[in-house]
């Protein structure tokens, strides 16, 4: 009698990080990291239902693939670690008074749940080198970039 031998399962295809420019910005976050923000990312196709996509994505210098996710949207706030097609959606919890894109930056301004987030995501050794002023810095720039978009007219 043989016994089957298990096959390997199809990995879901990882997202890779955007290019520059289509409302994405290039966020600086020190040597190790890749960061792009978008203050409102609209899927093509995706009649308007004025839901506020706000998006920031994290990847490892040199590497394309995502390894972070954030969507704190105005509506379903959530996180993703290495989001893929169908990837698993893990809720931001906002509080009444909060704003979404305050509570997914609280991962940046408290750098060891920010290095626990890469860590999952299997980049520790990448977690271990990230600065704190870094990650500070970049919190501070995605708010620049999202209260410089509030304040553009519509086109």
């Amino acid at each position: 009698m043989k016994s089957e031998q298990p096959q390997p399962q199809p990995q879901p295809m990882q997202q890779t990080m955007p290019e520059d420019g289509d409302g994405w910005h290039q966020v600086n976050a020190g040597p190790h990291l890749h960061i792009m923000f978008h203050p409102n990312r609209q899927l093509l196709g995706r009649e308007a239902d004025g839901v506020k996509r706000t998006s920031i994505v994290v990847a490892v210098a040199g590497k394309r693939e995502q390894a972070l996710r954030f969507d704190p949207f105005s509506v379903g706030s959530h996180y993703h670690i290495r989001p893929s097609l169908r990837g698993k959606q893990l809720p931001l919890w906002v509080e009444e008074g909060q704003k979404p894109l305050d509570v997914a930056l609280a991962f940046f301004e408290k750098p060891l749940r920010f290095r626990g987030l890469l860590s999952q995501a299997e980049e520790r050794d990448v977690a271990s080198l990230v600065d704190d002023a870094d990650l500070a810095r970049a919190a501070r720039q995605i708010r620049e970039l999202d209260a410089a978009a509030g304040r553009k007219p519509a086109a």
